[in-house]
């Protein structure tokens, strides 16, 4: 028989107190209590790796927590992200990504472990927008000018990778504009200019990035003829869209990168880590840090993140499946 004893008084206040904390940690109310760590997909050292590091210093301060990168890269971005998405989703594992790694595994791989709806955007890091540029010393002094030659001829443009924002998006402006324009892959944004001062490609459709494109145009050594994202882009006066040009069907053509946790979080964690984005991504010195022209100059929350993610993901869509 099966001896039943009466629990103390004291117990039960006891039991009580650490039911209420269990709760308090499960919905999130006394977020961070622990270690968080960024899972960031791709080398260190590079552009997505640097500038989440620069945040990273800040939002420990804001957080008051402890924050550990990790970069887990490998399969365009699918064995870090895939790591990221089998982990609770309590906020205390986030990740940086590209809009590419987000997205891209998934339309072109299958079954991956996660897909667009896996990702709870708390804030942009920075954007990087597609650019078609020349070297200095190019007969091309406009984008009407290279296309106009390549009616007639073939026209190489390097592209860092097939898969990549620029692979996709080049894909679309070949499709839609019929012109002899070989995309010409290469690893990287560095390989590609490379390539164009070793005379390999006429032109390139790479990433403005802050690290290795942007600088190149600024100095003269390259030259941005067209850029492929919607509106004008402050870094790059006077350099005209390829929507302005009639090339208005291609695909998303701005190489963002974002903090994210996961589908499922806690609201009150959300909106500790986006308060905290937001107070990091404002400040003066983290936007000097990541770069005039790659930090956004005002805060895009995740809400708009979101928005923005899914709105590639349709556009990819139609090119990758």
């Amino acid at each position: 028989m099966r001896k039943t004893f009466a629990l103390p008084a004291l117990s039960l206040v006891a039991a009580a107190a650490l039911a209420g904390c269990s709760t308090g940690a499960e919905d999130g109310s006394d977020y961070p209590s622990q270690t968080i760590n960024i899972i960031v997909p791709v080398p260190a050292g590079s552009g997505t790796d640097v500038s989440t590091r620069f945040v990273t210093a800040c939002l420990e301060q804001e957080l008051g927590a402890t924050i550990v990168v990790e970069n887990r890269e490998g399969g365009g971005g699918a064995v870090g992200i895939g790591q990221y998405a089998r982990a609770a989703a309590d906020g205390y594992t986030l990740i940086s990504t590209t809009v590419g790694n987000a997205l891209v595994p998934p339309l072109t791989e299958g079954d991956v472990g996660y897909d667009v709806d896996t990702f709870e955007p708390v804030g942009l890091i920075g954007q990087a927008p597609v650019v078609l540029v020349v070297p200095a010393d190019s007969p091309f002094q406009t984008a009407e000018e290279l296309f106009a030659a390549a009616e007639d001829e073939r026209i190489v443009v390097g592209i860092p990778g097939p898969l990549s924002v620029p692979g996709i998006s080049m894909q679309g402006l070949v499709e839609e504009s019929g012109l002899q324009l070989e995309a010409v892959p290469f690893e990287g944004n560095a390989a590609v200019v490379q390539a164009l001062a070793g005379g390999e490609a006429d032109a390139g459709y790479l990433s403005a990035d802050g690290g290795v494109t942007l600088p190149r145009i600024q100095s003269g050594e390259l030259r941005a003829l067209a850029s492929a994202v919607d509106e004008e882009v402050e870094s790059l006066p006077d350099v005209p869209t390829l929507d302005s040009l009639g090339y208005t069907d291609l695909p998303n053509g701005d190489s963002f990168w974002f903090l994210g946790a996961l589908d499922g979080t806690p609201e009150p964690v959300l909106d500790r880590l986006g308060e905290a984005m937001e107070t990091c991504m404002t400040d003066p010195e983290v936007q000097s840090q990541i770069g005039e022209g790659v930090a956004p100059p005002e805060f895009v929350d995740g809400t708009r993140v979101d928005e923005l993610l899914h709105e590639a993901n349709d556009g990819y869509v139609d090119f990758l499946q």
